[in-house]
């Protein structure tokens, strides 16, 4: 009876960690589909203003800032017309989230738009301290 007890126990707790690692990847995916919208339709950021939009070898890189003081840096590839990479800053300027679509990784895109962000404001930006281990190896 106890060991019978201790497995279901066990097997509660495995699905109750399941439950929540799967909530954990759907909340993570709505955030990188959000924070890879187009310019004010992105659901984490307010009304966004866009401080400079340019062209770059084939690449449109927007860099915005919403009424809270939030900025937000894109990369859309030209040839595809879509966001490839975004960069979601908070108001105290650390990366809140950051993600690059899995065809394009390895391209140090999102190093690229930190650099562009820091160099286009003119002010320090910095990296979370709760950092993944994907995203400390893009940092």
């Amino acid at each position: 009876m106890i060991l019978t007890t201790w497995a279901s126990v066990n097997r509660l707790t495995y699905i109750i960690i399941t439950k929540s690692a799967r909530d954990n990847f759907i909340m993570t995916n709505t955030v990188y589909a959000a924070i890879m919208q187009p310019i004010n339709q992105c659901s984490l950021m307010g009304v966004e203003e866009v401080l400079k939009s340019e062209r770059l070898e084939g690449y449109r890189i927007t860099l915005s800032v919403d009424n809270f003081k939030q900025y937000r840096v894109t990369c859309k590839c030209i040839e595809s017309n879509k966001i490839i990479s975004a960069i979601l800053f908070d108001n105290s300027k650390i990366v809140r989230f950051k993600f690059t679509k899995p065809a394009y990784r390895n391209k140090q895109l999102t190093r690229q738009l930190f650099a562009y962000t820091e160099y286009t404001v003119k002010r320090r930006f910095y990296h979370s301290d709760h950092i993944t281990t994907a995203g400390a190896a893009a940092c």
